[in-house]
């Protein structure tokens, strides 16, 4: 297991961190939410810019913002095309070899997946940190009626995985699939990929140690009626909610179990450390499938705040 540069980020190492980033991304601000803005409000000796980001529902446009670390706006474009235009905005600015912090606590999976290829692989920052607040607490629905088995209400409603990731778009082969599947609380998105791709074989991923404990038995109730259709119970793996860089050790270790096999399809529908480690993999190893269902948040989904963690990600820049 590799070395995992994760820290709890406190009041007392704050003034620390927050001097060591010229560029802060975050999603588009929403003032109202804690948890979302806990981080960009306790980095007091952050002086840089602040790149907030969006994406249209169907994730074809682009909007961001451009700010000074004292709010003043500097820049706003809307309704771009996210390929190629995300790419020449990072190309063109000041991104390549600047100390870069992403806060990806409100930021967009599908913003978050071509961010981290193309810092990867591209434009390659000297230092490059990822943020996350932790929530303590996701918010249930209130009425639940007989036959329906969604407890949590996360999601206004799910686009659908039909149209490809950006930037990870590419043609199937004839080799049997396996799906690696990070899951969360919902249960339907695993069954609705599953049953577009239909693959051979089903590895579903648990957040254990989860966030709070007893998710991860929450995200197995959740998924059950998928795992017990494919009989895959004795392949449930365990991977720390947290981590991105266990994720991808997990995703490594497997892929070189069964690339000789299978054409290796990874769908992160878990937490977003787990998307970020996804994320990470597949930029690192471009013979492998991402696929996404690009789920509509709702926008009050959790409450309070457990803890925000800091993830130094530099040594996976090529």
């Amino acid at each position: 297991m590799s070395f995992q540069e994760k820290y709890i980020f406190t009041p007392e190492n704050a003034t620390f961190f927050s001097s060591q980033f010229d560029i802060l991304i975050t999603g588009w601000k929403d003032l109202s939410s804690e948890r979302c803005m806990h981080f960009q409000n306790n980095i007091p000796n952050f002086k840089g810019l602040k790149y907030s980001f969006d994406i249209c529902e169907n994730v074809e446009k682009l909007s961001f913002r451009i700010e000074n670390s004292d709010g003043i706006l500097i820049d706003e474009k809307q309704n771009l095309s996210l390929i190629p235009e995300l790419y020449n905005l990072l190309l063109k600015s000041n991104f390549k070899g600047s100390n870069i912090c992403i806060d990806i606590t409100s930021l967009k999976q599908g913003i978050l997946f071509l961010l981290i290829q193309i810092f990867i692989n591209n434009v390659k920052p000297a230092q490059l940190f990822v943020a996350y607040t932790e929530p303590l607490e996701y918010k249930k629905r209130r009425d639940i009626h007989i036959g329906e088995t969604e407890e949590y209400d996360l999601y206004d409603r799910i686009i659908g995985s039909s149209n490809g990731v950006p930037g990870f778009n590419k043609s199937r082969s004839s080799k049997k699939i396996l799906l690696l599947a990070p899951i969360g609380f919902d249960s339907q998105r695993l069954q609705t990929i599953y049953e577009s791709l239909k693959p051979d074989k089903l590895i579903p991923i648990v957040g254990f140690p989860s966030f709070v404990p007893g998710w991860n038995l929450t995200a197995i109730k959740m998924n059950y009626l998928i795992l017990k259709s494919d009989d895959c119970f004795d392949f449930i793996r365990a991977c720390e909610a947290a981590s991105p860089f266990y994720l991808f050790d997990l995703l490594t270790e497997e892929f070189h179990r069964y690339n000789s096999q299978y054409d290796i399809y990874i769908s992160p529908l878990g937490t977003r450390p787990h998307c970020l480690g996804a994320a990470l993999f597949v930029a690192k190893n471009p013979s492998t499938y991402l696929i996404y269902d690009f789920p509509v948040e709702k926008k009050y989904r959790s409450e309070r705040i457990l803890k925000t963690n800091i993830y130094h990600l530099s040594k996976y820049i090529s």
